[in-house]
């Protein structure tokens, strides 16, 4: 006899690890730079060069890249700007990790100073983490029919082969499949103009592109992919030397090529920002006032499908004896698409000697979830925003920075969450979170106001390992067995009984059952009496 099979493909955590890496390096500073005076504002990311794999072990390369925006001082006083990178290799040990895997590796700046050893040498010190991960496809077959061509199956769901007599029971089965995993790029290629209320472009100090509001929408065959960037430039005027910022928000947006995407799919999505540069070009009047952004999202896409089949839960013979071979597997359901969005406020008050801001020219914030911890019917998030200002001064307008770290929490009410196991942790959620529509502003003459709203995206799973249907077994009906059992018995129902089990205990159909006892549904409570007659009694 054989069954008719369906696969299922779930994606699970076949190996994780987690790592801190110190990073600390003296920098010179370029014979074309002025000495340094004053530290104003830095800023670092991480970048993964690349990722091999072996056995029980891999080795993460990268790089932290860094800018440094100062004070010059004496003869060349005003401002400057410098970069840097401080490169890493690392051997991880993973466990059960093979050559041909691949891993995903998230990578966090935890920390990063730049100190002053003197005009000419910096210090830079950072903390990064890394995470790397290695997801497998787990193959789950479930059994939807019975495929034989001596079988013929009757309208009450009564099956024959041979003679034989077989009982089989559905079942609705509900699951979440992993239509795809992939590693894929968006290049984004955007222009902004410096407005002639600006002097044109002469020298740049400083350039940086921050990515938000990224959302990911699958589509027919693509995944569509938008967001905003944040450009900010520090720099002189051609002919004066004087400073100038420039910022800018300018939308993006693209798609990303997905054969079996379709709508309607959960988008489990994470990006990191690969390549990123910032070209000054002229204009038709032939001033630089043109910018071009070339940028590109390093894109890890999930995506994940809900879809149900009706599947062969039980089979036992009438006539014959039947053996059934079943495999607990992974089972992956739907719980919740959770989509959190919470406002945030919260004021920094300037220290006493801290320069007092006359204008911000640019801010930014750094979101981190450090717990994330499950309770009766409710989950809770912790972590802590980093924020900073850039800002210029009342006292002789030079530039400044303010920064602050902002606690928060969020819970939110999830029925259900409770009755996971422990495997829950593992299996049961992945975690996106962004800040958005940062807003800061002068509150006073002493405060700074930060406004934003975060946003978590946690699609939450029902992972459970459930007893399926693999092979089936027939043989010869047991007579002794048989023999053993009661030709007619009256039956009494007891509490969690249902017609099946009555049954598949007695060799007699469910329908037989039912007959006999005039019943027009398979339900029964307890103390209910049934007539049982044997198979082979009646005819």
């Amino acid at each position: 006899m054989e069954l008719m099979k369906k696969s299922i493909y779930t994606d699970k955590i076949k190996a994780k690890a987690m790592l801190q890496i110190p990073l600390e390096e003296d920098i010179n500073v370029s014979d074309s730079r002025p000495d340094v005076g004053r530290l104003v504002f830095t800023h670092g990311r991480i970048k993964i060069d690349e990722i091999k794999t072996g056995m029980n072990k891999i080795w993460v390369k990268g790089k932290l890249l860094f800018q440094v925006l100062y004070e010059a001082e004496g003869k060349d006083s005003g401002m400057a700007g410098m970069e840097g990178e401080l490169p890493f290799m690392e051997e991880i040990y993973m466990e059960h990790v093979e050559s041909q895997d691949r891993v995903i590796c998230e990578s966090m700046l935890e920390d990063m100073r730049v100190n002053m050893i003197n005009s000419r040498k910096l210090s830079v010190q950072a903390v990064i983490s890394l995470r790397p991960r290695v997801e497998e496809l787990v193959e789950t077959k479930v059994c939807t029919g019975i495929a034989d061509v001596r079988m013929q199956t009757s309208k009450n769901g009564i099956s024959s082969i041979e003679g034989e007599q077989l009982e089989y029971r559905r079942k609705q089965q509900e699951y979440l499949e992993t239509i795809t995993c992939k590693r894929d790029l968006l290049r984004i290629h955007e222009e902004s103009r410096v407005g002639s209320a600006l002097p044109a472009v002469g020298s740049l100090l400083w350039k940086s592109i921050e990515v938000t509001q990224v959302d990911f929408k699958p589509l027919e065959e693509k995944l569509a992919v938008s967001g905003e960037m944040t450009v900010f430039l520090v720099y002189t005027e051609d002919v004066s030397g004087k400073i100038n910022w420039f910022e800018a928000v300018i939308p993006f947006s693209g798609n990303v090529e997905c054969q079996s995407c379709r709508e309607g799919m959960i988008a489990d999505v994470s990006y990191d920002v690969g390549h990123e540069e910032i070209i000054i070009r002229d204009d038709a009047d032939g001033e630089a006032r043109m910018i071009g952004i070339e940028l590109a999202l390093e894109l890890e896409m999930k995506l994940l499908c809900k879809e149900e089949a009706q599947v062969i839960a039980d089979v036992y013979g009438v006539s014959c004896e039947v053996d059934t071979i079943t495999q607990k597997s992974l089972m992956r359901k739907l719980h919740q698409d959770m989509y959190v969005e919470e406002k945030f406020t919260h004021n920094t008050r300037l220290e006493e000697a801290q320069p007092r801001p006359l204008q911000i020219c640019h801010s930014d914030a750094r979101l981190e979830i450090e717990n994330c911890s499950f309770g009766e019917d409710e989950i809770v998030w912790k972590g802590t925003i980093q924020v900073r200002a850039l800002y210029l001064s009342e006292e002789g307008g030079g530039f400044h920075t303010l920064e602050d770290s902002v606690p928060f929490q969020m819970t939110r009410q999830v029925l259900g969450i409770q009755k996971r196991g422990k495997d829950f942790m593992e299996q049961s959620y992945s975690l996106q979170s962004q800040l958005k529509q940062l807003h800061v502003s002068l509150k006073d003459g002493n405060q700074i106001e930060w406004r934003g709203v975060i946003q978590i995206h946690m699609p939450l799973y029902d992972a459970n390992q459930e007893e399926m249907l693999q092979e089936i077994e027939i043989g010869e009906l047991d007579i002794q067995k048989l023999e053993k059992l009661p030709g007619f018995a009256i039956y009494f129902v007891k509490k969690g009984d249902t017609l099946w089990q009555i049954g598949k205990k007695y060799y007699v159909s469910v329908e037989k059952i039912k007959e006999m006892n005039q019943l027009t549904s398979d339900e029964i409570k307890p103390g209910d009496r049934l007539l049982i007659v044997k198979a082979g009694e009646i005819e």
